[in-house]
């Protein structure tokens, strides 16, 4: 796209150079036409200078603006420590839905920072350091005041390495009692914070800003004629902290933690999937009866996955306990999918749960969960097209589930999985296509 935007102003400084200055003698349209052609010419060189030689451009536009107004702007780069002069950091965004209740617009909106510590640097520039960000807001009260809040995930951990991007929504339908006078409930958007490693989201931190405005003298204590400390009625409290060592998912309120082992050749991850307390709106739980100590609640689905998703040719690819996993995870949601991938090869109705040392028939069967895979890597034993044995902890999760009971992995039963090899000679990359030929009850 940057691309396309310098060849279009370039092929339009060029058509503009030559109505400019072809002849007879320039007169007042040619003019005009000069005008344009500067203007033209000028944000050529603007986009080259930032898009292809990296230009920064915030130091000298901050620079500017501080020299118009001779210094009598709040500069939150020069406020704020750790962060730089870059006016990407800064977003000037509505954090608490205010937009509805204040007919200001720009009186609606705060300022949310994004800022680095504990930072490396090289030759005096950042080159690494994790990432926190505040909130500022401006009071209603008078004298006028600037607060802020900074976002602190539980712990006081940080909310990235690499990277943030910033998202106000309102994800979580949750009518909060501290946020109204009358104790009815406001429902207030949630600040997300995504933080980025490598490219990767490995962590989500979500606020909402608890209390409400109160009369303004009561929030004013006057220690003496010349201090004042200001109580503030309201606070932007952490109401889920995530991190994956694979990767963070979000779908509205639902969130996705993937976590990799140490080693784990075929990408399978312990998939979590939290949903927030509809009594709370939160998806944290208080720890004993520490009123400022959290801490995770338990998820409510827990399981293996593929971090990257299925793969289309499970059969062909290296690693024989993928397809086990593949046969599982389709049980039930794809069952006719999940018989393509046995030794049988049969279709849904030649299913027998003995032969996968299952009980449920598929008319009860509304999924398999794997709750654990263990298999001894064998490079020399695949590429020879050798049986293979994996093992795996298994729940049958039923179509309806009786009342009170919980399908988790306590339940799970363990089992022993045959893989065994077929010759196909188009097959990537050993010749075979690993199948499924049975499952055991382990010992």
């Amino acid at each position: 796209m940057s691309g396309l935007i310098i060849l279009l102003l370039a092929l339009g400084f060029m058509v503009l150079f030559y109505l400019v200055f072809r002849s007879p003698t320039p007169g007042i349209g040619r003019l005009g036409l000069f005008l344009v052609w500067l203007a033209v010419g000028g944000l050529l060189a603007y986009f080259f200078a930032v898009r292809v030689l990296d230009y920064d451009p915030d130091p000298a536009r901050l620079a500017l603006a501080r020299m118009v107004t001779n210094q009598k702007i709040i500069d939150l780069t020069q406020i704020v420590p750790g962060l730089p002069e870059d006016l990407d950091m800064i977003y000037r965004i509505d954090t608490d839905g205010d937009d509805e209740r204040i007919e200001d617009e720009e009186a609606a909106l705060e300022w949310l920072v994004v800022y680095r510590y504990d930072t490396v640097q090289r030759e005096g520039a950042v080159v690494g350091g994790p990432f926190g960000a505040a909130i500022y807001d401006t009071g209603l009260c008078r004298p006028p005041s600037i607060f802020s809040f900074e976002l602190v995930p539980v712990s006081y951990d940080y909310l990235g390495q690499d990277g943030l991007g910033v998202e106000v929504v309102n994800a979580i339908e949750y009518e909060d009692p501290l946020a109204d006078p009358k104790g009815l409930g406001v429902d207030r958007p949630e600040v997300i914070i995504t933080g980025y490693t490598g490219g990767t989201a490995t962590d989500l931190n979500i606020f909402r800003k608890v209390g409400y405005y109160t009369l303004c003298r009561p929030t004013r204590a006057h220690a003496d004629p010349y201090a004042e400390t200001i109580e503030l009625p309201f606070k932007y409290q952490v109401i889920g902290t995530f991190r994956g060592t694979y990767r963070v998912e979000r779908n509205g309120a639902t969130v996705v933690v993937k976590d990799r082992a140490g080693f784990e050749r075929s990408q399978i991850v312990v998939s979590r999937v939290y949903t927030p307390d509809p009594n709370t709106g939160s998806y944290l739980r208080q720890v004993g009866s520490d009123p400022d100590r959290y801490e995770l609640r338990a998820p409510d689905e827990e399981g293996l996955a593929f971090g990257p998703g299925r793969p289309e040719q499970t059969q062909q690819v290296y690693y024989p306990e993928k397809t086990v996993l593949a046969f599982f995870l389709d049980l039930g949601t794809n069952t006719e999918r999940a018989m393509g991938l046995t030794c049988q090869g049969k279709g849904r109705n030649d299913y027998e749960p003995a032969n996968f040392g299952l009980s449920l028939p598929l008319s009860d069967l509304a999924r398999v969960k794997v709750c654990e895979m263990r298999y001894v890597p064998n490079d020399q034993a695949e590429r020879a097209h050798e049986a293979r044995r994996v093992g795996v902890k298994v729940v049958e999760i039923p179509k309806e589930i009786p009342p009170g009971e919980t399908m988790d992995c306590s339940r799970a039963r363990p089992l022993t999985c045959t893989v065994l090899s077929q010759n196909n000679p188009n097959a990537l990359p050993f010749g075979c296509e690993w199948c499924l030929y049975n499952c055991e009850p382990a010992p």
